[in-house]
């Protein structure tokens, strides 16, 4: 009876071991899925709010993972745009809750056109809503490239290829050392301005200095389908809405992202 009892308190802590691990992991491997464009509207104000779902079996503690943020932004000069956002999220089995308030900052460094590629840089800092929760600063270049191909094969169309390459560091009470790489991809098909395809790919290395969190490397890939429609002199209004398909067993099996913008030069 004694080993019994043993052994039942022994496979709960293990439980309860796997279940706050896979919430950890989630949490820390967490990344926005959107596209950082380098390039600053001067003087035009933008309202954005983007989201996100994750798809998965019901007890993986990958399923039903939630992100939504909504944020304002503004091109102060030509150069710099700042923007103000609220970040709210839920953990797979776990309630909605605020979880940050993050001041961006895009930096447009070349002219638009004038060089191979069109360059910027992003920083931005992210202030934990609970105190037992890291702040986060997160920075690294952005690269836009516009082509009449894609790959080489050409489509009829002009092609749009972004790169964000952008490191984080945990500061504050309870960080980690770790260095986490996210990557994010889009190719995109100009057919019109209301509608045009793209392929996105997003990838989340757990470290590239300093110690190792021990969690698994994460992969997704899938369509998007992005538009923008004008209000006639009222501003325009953009979309993006794709499908995301986890490329290892470490990343879910799918996920459905979103994001809505409005935007008006002043």
């Amino acid at each position: 009876m004694l080993v019994s009892c043993t052994m039942r308190k022994r496979n709960v802590a293990r439980a309860v071991a796997v279940v706050g691990a896979l919430i950890a992991f989630n949490q820390e491997a967490r990344a926005d899925f959107r596209i950082l464009d380098p390039i600053v509207d001067y003087r035009e104000l933008e309202l954005e709010h983007n989201g996100d779902v994750t798809f998965d079996e019901p007890k993986s503690g990958l399923n039903n993972g939630q992100s939504y943020t909504y944020a304002i932004g503004y091109g102060v000069t030509p150069w710099w745009r700042p923007e103000l956002e609220g970040e709210f999220e839920a953990v797979p089995g776990g309630n909605h809750r605020f979880a940050a308030t993050t001041m961006e900052n895009t930096f447009q460094l070349t002219e638009q056109g004038k060089y191979w590629a069109d360059l910027g840089f992003f920083a931005e800092f992210s202030h934990a809503a609970r105190r037992t929760d890291p702040d986060t600063v997160t920075f690294g270049p952005l690269v836009q490239k516009q082509a009449s191909d894609l790959f080489g094969l050409d489509l009829g169309h002009d092609t749009l290829h972004t790169l964000n390459l952008l490191v984080a560091k945990q500061i504050g009470s309870g960080r980690q050392d770790a260095t986490p790489l996210s990557i994010a991809w889009q190719s995109r098909l100009r057919l019109n301005p209301l509608y045009g395809p793209a392929i996105e790919y997003y990838g989340q290395i757990s470290s590239i200095a300093g110690p190792s969190t021990g969690t698994p490397q994460q992969h997704r890939l899938g369509p998007v389908l992005v538009g923008q429609y004008g209000l006639e002199g009222y501003g325009d209004i953009k979309y993006e809405l794709g499908y995301l398909f986890g490329l290892n067993q470490a990343t879910e099996r799918g996920a459905l992202r979103w994001r809505l913008e409005y935007e008006k030069a002043f």
